[in-house]
């Protein structure tokens, strides 16, 4: 039942994101910008996206990197800062549009591989290298213009469909990055979520704050039996939640290690909750 309301507030992120059409915007060759265009959407979506009615945080924070806006870096550090101490990556399992279609990608029928957990690593490059180093020295948003796949499906495949002027403008690049796309999309078939535990700086960042995040998991050790390694199987983002790695920055908060637990050693909810949790079951050690 969890995965099903998870997955009808995927959708509904989604959709809501991207209701330009029902802001007065029909058009797949424009870009809206009409007043929401002022707030970033937690979830990965790009702002060029015809029917985006919100920033992406990603885009918005190179911009602040470049240019050096002191109430911009307010606004985009504060917006990070707040949907990361009260979700963590919470957003990432059940807001973010890209997530989503990675994870409807991965349902094709085909061979599956588990991700070579050190590729993670790469995301470090592409926060640290493409949203910040690059962006600082030369003024480049070199994330969004040279690696986002969010961005040329969402922004660079309808404007390339649907525009002529940008049609005039199509070279090598555009192709580089619709075969970068293209990559993305094979690793998520056969791969859960190739794209957020490889290259997704957004994800990185919300998960700083997954051990503090006001909504997140407990674990109650004391009712693990320890040798079932069912949350381990059904965790698919390959973790052992059991021995803690939950609190990773790699956790996605989809609970489907709390649905397959039949002792109920994960809970869900507020900070307040979790902390009585733990309280408890240092008392009964």
């Amino acid at each position: 039942m969890m995965q099903i309301i998870r997955r009808i507030i995927q959708c509904f992120a989604a959709v809501a994101v991207n209701s330009a059409p029902l802001l007065g915007q029909p058009l797949p060759n424009r870009i809206y910008q009409g007043p929401w265009k002022q707030i970033c959407s937690p979830g990965l979506n790009c702002y060029a996206c015809p029917y985006a009615v919100a920033a992406c945080p990603i885009g918005s924070l190179q911009h602040f990197v470049s240019y050096g806006t002191y109430n911009f870096s307010v606004y985009i550090g504060g917006f990070l800062i707040l949907f990361g101490a009260g979700f963590g990556r919470l957003i990432c399992g059940w807001i973010c549009p890209f997530g989503l279609l990675q994870d409807l990608l991965h349902k094709i029928p085909t061979r599956k591989f588990k991700l070579f957990r050190p590729l993670g690593y790469l995301r470090w490059a592409a926060l640290l290298g493409l949203v910040f180093l690059v962006p600082f020295l030369t003024g480049e948003q070199a994330y969004c213009r040279f690696l986002c796949p969010a961005g040329s499906l969402e922004a660079g495949v309808p404007f390339g469909i649907f525009s002529a002027q940008v049609q005039k403008m199509i070279g090598s690049l555009y192709f580089i990055k619709i075969s970068i796309l293209i990559f993305f999309i094979a690793g998520s078939i056969i791969s859960f979520r190739f794209f957020c535990r490889t290259a997704c700086p957004l994800g990185l960042i919300y998960g700083f704050f997954n051990r503090i995040a006001a909504l997140g998991l407990s674990f109650k050790p004391d009712q693990c039996t320890d040798d079932c390694g069912l949350c381990a199987e059904a965790c698919p983002v390959d973790l052992k939640p059991e021995k803690g790695e939950y609190q990773t920055n790699e956790c996605i908060r989809c609970l489907k290690c709390r649905d397959a637990c039949p002792q109920g050693c994960f809970k869900f909810g507020l900070i307040a909750i979790k902390k009585t949790e733990e309280h408890e079951v240092n008392e009964d050690i």
